[in-house]
């Protein structure tokens, strides 16, 4: 059984890294090492600027535009000029296959070998992350970090007096990571850090961790903030981004997408540096959402719309086949993720051959895609903030394939 499993997982991998890799390369056949998006342009800009210069520093002089980890990961492909995008590429072809080995790899404990292979499955032939691949974002590296997060934080949250102690520091090293690589994770990675810490019975342990947790962060963090306060005069502990991208969702231009045309329309910008223009841009935001709180409301449905609609909301990929596809997989997806969580959580399942522990899996699944969810809907909403979370909702569907017998796998392997 044990050699079936590992051929399937090892199978599981090998057609997810076929499929990235494969259109990788049909996109630079076509495309060569042209962006498609501004946000490409500016993490290449730093990566190869921190090569070439020494500096993680912007074409346009900011030093905090993002955060550090994933220019550091170009950078390490930098080197080789536009050959090098080619390599970030395929790299994340093989993050994205690790990926979804580790999706199959987690299902399979918590869930058995049916329902890992529908987990492991969807994951591989997600057409989005397949899409991602291809673009310098921060997807594919922060999804490979926040699953890596979720499967390690599982033993601490169903048997925690029996859960190793490199689980302990994975969660919160791959925590620390995904912060390093999303500054918008940091609350999420702080709730599941809390709920790790509720469902540890021995409060000294949990305590213990927790402290482990938090003392990683700072070390993490520390030489970041430290190294922005000598060169712009502010720690910026994230970034000086967060006042930029709160205008652009709820100024007085936001319609619910990104447009930051107003950062060479507005006069009160001028001459500013980039931690001032930061905080003079969220200072302005907040003045706005206070003025019209029912706005703020009104923008929110519109965000939640754009980051859950089943069809691409860039009129290029909407249409043909892509967008039925693309909508098709998206809705039995959520589907089966919904039926999952109505059989943990439905009358009938309450019974004594119903584990605790698919309950707490649920939580673990459902905790990201609720806060980012929220976060999205404050801040710019848009098809790409769903993508992360699709793995969770993908092994939240396979929960529907779940069988009675899974009690006795659950206990045995958890």
């Amino acid at each position: 059984m044990k050699l079936k499993t590992t051929g399937l997982g090892v199978a599981i991998f090998a057609v997810a890294l076929l499929l990235r890799a494969a259109w990788v390369l049909l996109r630079w056949s076509k495309t060569g090492a042209a962006f498609e998006f501004p946000d490409e342009e500016l993490h290449w800009q730093l990566a190869r600027n921190l090569v070439n210069e020494g500096a993680l520093v912007s074409d346009a002089g900011r030093y905090a535009a993002r955060m550090p980890v994933y220019p550091l990961f170009l950078a390490l492909f930098a080197w080789a000029g536009e050959t090098g995008i080619l390599i970030a590429r395929l790299a994340q072809a093989l993050l994205g296959a690790l990926t979804t080995w580790i999706v199959y790899s987690f299902a399979n404990k918590a869930l058995g070998r049916r329902a890992a292979l529908v987990a492991g499955a969807l994951v591989c032939l997600d057409p989005y992350t397949i899409f991602f691949t291809n673009l310098l974002l921060t997807e594919v590296l922060f999804i490979f970090f926040a699953v890596t997060l979720t499967a390690c934080a599982w033993p601490l949250i169903t048997d925690p007096a029996k859960a190793p102690r490199a689980a302990a520091w994975s969660v919160a090293v791959f925590g620390a990571a995904a912060i390093m690589t999303r500054p918008s994770a940091v609350g999420w990675v702080l709730l599941l850090w809390i709920v790790l810490w509720l469902f540890d019975s021995t409060r000294v342990r949990a305590t213990r961790r927790l402290a482990l947790y938090l003392a990683v962060m700072i070390v993490c963090l520390l030489p970041w903030g430290l190294r922005n306060h000598f060169v712009i005069g502010a720690p910026a502990w994230l970034s000086t981004n967060g006042g930029v991208t709160l205008y652009d969702a709820q100024g007085p231009q936001a319609d619910g997408g990104s447009n930051q045309a107003f950062l060479n329309e507005l006069p009160q910008l001028a001459g500013l540096g980039e931690v001032r223009r930061d905080r003079e841009l969220r200072r302005l935001a907040i003045e706005q959402m206070r003025s019209n709180p029912t706005r703020v409301l009104r923008l929110a449905w519109v965000k939640f719309r754009r980051t859950w609609n089943p069809v691409p909301n860039v009129s290029d990929y909407r249409g043909g086949i892509t967008g039925l596809a693309s909508a098709a997989f998206t809705a039995v997806t959520l589907l089966l993720a919904f039926v999952g969580l109505f059989r943990t959580l439905g009358k009938k399942n309450s019974d004594a051959a119903k584990p605790h522990r698919l309950r707490r899996l649920h939580l673990l699944l459902w905790l990201p895609v609720i806060y980012f969810t929220l976060v999205h809907c404050v801040f710019i909403g848009s098809l790409r903030y769903r993508v992360p979370l699709m793995p969770f909702i993908e092994i939240a569907a396979a929960t529907a394939f779940w069988e009675k017998r899974g009690q006795e796998l659950l206990t045995r392997r958890c």
